[in-house]
C-alpha cells in the first residue's frame, strides 16, 4: 500500500510527489509495504526543508576544463565493466522473474471452488444513493475491516463514495470527479496506458471511496487485490478502486486530493500493463503523472537531497519513504529532461524491469548507459544549474530553488581521512574547501573489489539456490523426486531469508499429479500469521538472521514420484533479499545437493539464480571543480584505480567530491575509506 500520511495538519499545500506540506511543516511520505497495490503515503518528518552522469576504457578518467567540454566529457565516459566473468551476474541478467498471477496460484492451490463467473456484461450505471459494503485497510493496525459507504457522486469516469455517518462536502466530491473526468483520466491514460475497463465489475468507471480508520498517518491508498475475483482474494471489493482516509483529508483542497488521483491512478494503470514492475520505478512514474499534470509535488525532491544516501533503486521497508519518492521523482524527471518524454515512456514500456530497463532506453535514446547518467545526475543534484554543461547539471522541470544535496561532510583541514559506509545506488558528498594557494588535491579510496548479493555466505561451499527479489513476482524453484520405493521420507534443508514480514512469503510445496494441484507443507520456521490476507498458507516471513535447519516429513508421499518447490511469492510493493536454500536432502533415497556442481541435477528455475553471491563492486569517485562560476568535472572509475592527483583550476573555491557505488540488483551497502590532501 502506498499511502499519504499526514498528522497535525491545520492547512495541506501540494508540494512534492509524495509529499504534502502543512503550514510550512514537510508531511513526508512513507510507503507501506502491502499487497494494496499503492497509495500515497506521508508521514511527519523533520527535513527542515522549505517548501518555497557511451563508452572508453574502464580506468580512464575524464576531465573537463569548461562547461561547454561536457559533449566532449560525454564520449569520453568511462565504460563500465560489465563483468561476464561473475556468475552471479549473469545469472541475474539471465533471469526472469515471472509476474505474480494469484488465480493461477489460487488454481493450483485447490483455493477455488468451481469455475470463476466472468464479469457482467454493460451492466447499468450505479445511481447516486446507493449502499454497498467494501473492505479497507489499516495498515498501521494491521486490520482489515468492512464498511458501508453511499453513493454520492457519479462522474464520466468515476463513482465517488462516502462511508455512512461521515461528511465530505457535496461541492467538493462533485469539484473532485469533474476534475478527475477532465484534467486526470485520459492524460494519465495518455501518459501510460489504460486501467482495467471495462473491469472486474464490468463498469468502465472507477471508484474513490471516502471512509475513516485507515490509519493515523494514512491519506490515500491504491488497493490492487480489489481487481480481482472475491473468489481468489476473498477481501476483495471486486472493483477497481481507490481509497481516502477522512480522519487525514478532510479540509484538504480539490486540488491536492486530485493530485493523489493521478498518482493513484497511475498505479492502476501500472498494475494492469506491469504488475511487477520494480517499486522505485512505479512509484517514480506516479511521482512524475502529478509533476507533469501540473500537480507541484516537489517536497519529496527536498526531502531526498537532505538523505543523498538513500538507494535510488530500493526501497524502505520501515520508516520515512519521503526520500526514496524524491530521488524516484528526481531521476526519472533528470531523465525526461535530458532525454524527453519518449524515452521516460519507454522505460515503461520496456519488457526489462528496473535499472536493466533505464539502461535499454538511454543506451537508445542518447548513447550512453545508466550508470553513466546515474553519475551525472548525481552531480546534477549538487549543481542544479540547468545552464552549465549544456544541461546535464540541473533541471528544466524541477523548481530552481531546490537546495543542493546535503554533504556528509566538509573538508577544510589536511590531510583529511575518514571512513564511511554508502548505499549501492547512492552517494556521499564532501566539500572541499580552505585551498588557499594548493595546486593540486591528492584524492585516493580504499574500498571493497566485491560485494555480496544478500548478506551472507553459503551454508556450506560457495554455492547456493536465491529466490531472486522482485515486487508482484512469484519465484519458482523445483524438482522431481522418486520416493516409490519408501515407505517414509523425510526433505531436509538450509534455509536463509530475509522477506517483507507479514507480507511477502515463501512456501514449500509438493504436487503429487505432475504439478497439477499443490499443498504448502509447514516446516519448523514458517508462520501461519496472515494480518493482510496475503498468505497462501503456512510461509517464511520475516528474516532467519542466519541459517536454519529445517526438515519436513514427505511421509504422505511415500510410495509415489513428486514435485518438490520452493516458491517466493511477493506483493505489490517493497521487496526484501528474497531466500535462499542449501543444502537440501532427501536421505531415504540417498539424495543430498550442496549445488557446488555446476550440474543443474534436475531443478527447474524460474526466477531462482544458482550463485556464488559475489559480485563486482565498483564506484565513481567524482570530483567537481567550482572555479568562478565554471563546473569543471571530473571522474575515475574505482577500484579499477584508488587514487588519484587532480589538477586544481585557476581560482577555484571550493571542490565537491562525490562518492557512489554501484552494483546490480543487492542492497548490501559499501564500507570505505577516504583520504584527501592539498598540496
Amino acid at each position: 500500500m502506498i499511502a499519504y500520511m499526514l498528522k497535525n495538519t491545520p492547512m495541506l499545500v501540494i508540494v512534492g510527489i509524495g509529499v504534502i506540506v502543512a503550514a510550512g511543516i514537510g508531511l513526508l511520505s512513507s510507503r507501506q509495504a502491502a499487497d494494496e497495490r499503492s497509495a500515497a503515503q506521508v508521514e511527519a518528518a523533520d527535513t527542515g526543508a522549505e517548501t518555497d552522469a557511451s563508452s572508453a576504457n574502464a580506468d580512464a578518467n575524464t576531465d573537463t576544463s569548461s562547461a561547454d567540454a561536457s559533449a566532449d566529457r560525454q564520449d569520453a565516459a568511462i565504460e563500465v565493466a560489465t563483468s561476464s566473468e561473475f556468475m552471479t551476474v549473469r545469472a541475474l541478467q539471465q533471469a526472469v522473474i515471472p509476474e505474480h498471477d494469484p488465480t493461477d496460484v489460487a488454481i493450483r492451490l485447490g483455493l477455488l471452488e468451481g469455475e470463476l463467473e466472468p464479469p457482467p456484461e454493460n451492466p447499468p450505471p450505479l445511481a447516486v444513493g446507493a449502499r454497498e459494503t467494501f473492505w479497507v485497510s489499516n495498515s498501521e493496525t494491521d486490520e482489515d475491516f468492512q464498511i458501508e459507504a453511499t453513493l454520492q457522486v457519479v462522474g464520466e469516469h468515476i463513482y465517488l463514495w462516502v462511508q455512512d455517518g461521515q461528511t465530505v462536502p457535496q461541492e467538493q466530491l462533485e469539484a473532485l470527479a469533474q476534475g478527475f473526468d477532465t484534467r486526470v483520466y485520459q492524460q494519465v491514460r495518455d501518459l501510460w496506458g489504460e486501467e482495467p475497463s471495462p473491469g472486474i465489475d464490468g463498469d468502465p468507471r472507477i471508484h474513490g471511496l471516502f471512509s475513516r480508520g485507515l490509519g493515523s498517518f494514512i491519506g490515500a491508498y491504491y488497493a490492487g487485490r480489489h481487481v480481482l475475483p472475491s473468489a481468489v482474494l476473498p477481501r476483495s471489493n471486486e472493483r477497481e478502486m481507490f481509497f481516502f482516509n477522512i480522519d487525514n483529508v478532510a479540509g484538504a483542497p480539490t486540488f491536492i486530493l486530485e493530485g493523489i488521483m493521478a498518482h493513484e491512478f497511475q498505479h492502476m494503470i501500472r498494475d494492469n500493463i506491469q504488475g511487477n514492475q520494480e517499486t522505485w520505478l512505479d512509484e517514480g512514474f506516479s511521482d512524475f503523472t502529478q509533476l507533469i499534470l501540473g500537480y507541484d509535488r516537489q517536497g519529496s525532491s527536498i526531502a531526498f537531497l537532505a538523505k543523498p544516501d538513500t538507494q535510488l533503486n530500493s526501497w524502505t521497508e520501515e520508516g520515512s519513504r519521503a526520500p526514496d519518492y524524491g530521488g524516484s521523482l528526481m531521476f526519472l524527471t533528470y531523465l525526461h529532461d535530458r532525454f524527453g518524454l519518449e524515452a521516460v515512456q519507454a522505460i515503461s514500456n520496456h519488457d526489462l524491469l528496473g535499472m536493466q530497463a533505464v539502461d535499454a532506453v538511454v543506451r537508445e535514446f542518447g548513447n550512453t548507459d545508466a550508470n553513466t547518467v546515474f553519475a551525472d545526475w548525481l552531480i546534477a543534484n549538487f549543481i542544479l544549474d540547468p545552464d552549465v554543461g549544456d544541461g546535464l547539471y540541473g533541471y528544466q522541470s524541477l523548481d530552481q530553488g531546490l537546495p543542493s544535496a546535503i554533504p556528509t561532510d566538509e573538508i577544510s583541514t589536511y590531510p583529511f581521512n575518514q571512513l564511511e559506509t554508502v548505499n549501492q545506488y547512492a552517494a556521499d558528498y564532501y566539500v572541499v574547501s580552505n585551498l588557499g594557494d594548493a595546486e593540486m588535491l591528492d584524492i585516493r579510496i580504499d574500498m571493497p573489489e566485491m560485494t555480496q548479493l544478500i548478506p551472507t555466505d553459503a551454508f556450506s561451499g560457495d554455492f547456493m539456490w536465491y529466490s531472486n527479489r522482485g515486487d508482484g513476482s512469484d519465484m519458482r524453484l523445483t524438482r522431481a523426486f522418486d520416493l516409490t520405493d519408501v515407505e517414509s521420507a523425510t526433505l531436509h534443508y538450509q534455509a536463509w531469508y530475509r522477506i517483507e514480514n507479514l507480507w511477502d512469503y515463501a512456501y514449500v510445496m509438493v504436487s503429487a499429479d505432475d504439478g497439477a494441484t499443490w499443498e504448502i507443507l509447514e516446516a519448523p520456521h514458517t508462520t501461519t500469521d496472515n494480518p493482510h490476507g496475503n498468505a497462501y498458507g503456512p510461509g517464511y516471513s520475516g528474516q532467519s538472521e542466519t541459517w536454519l535447519a529445517e526438515s519436513i516429513s514427505l511421509d504422505d508421499y511415500a510410495g509415489q514420484e513428486i514435485l518438490v518447490r520452493f516458491e517466493l511469492i511477493s506483493d505489490d510493493a517493497v521487496n526484501q533479499p528474497g531466500i535462499a536454500i542449501d543444502d537440501v536432502a532427501i536421505p531415504e533415497i540417498d539424495y543430498f545437493n550442496d549445488f557446488e556442481s555446476t550440474d543443474d541435477d534436475g531443478w527447474q528455475a524460474e526466477g531462482w539464480v544458482r550463485i556464488d553471491n559475489v559480485l563486482p563492486q565498483q564506484a565513481w569517485v567524482q570530483a567537481v571543480q567550482l572555479a568562478n562560476g565554471d563546473v569543471l568535472p571530473t571522474r575515475w572509475l574505482a577500484p579499477n584505480e584508488t587514487a588519484w592527483t587532480l589538477p586544481l583550476a585557476d581560482h577555484v573555491s571550493q571542490v565537491i567530491l562525490i562518492v557512489s557505488p554501484f552494483a546490480p540488483v543487492t542492497t548490501v551497502p559499501m564500507d570505505y575509506a577516504l583520504s584527501v590532501d592539498a598540496q
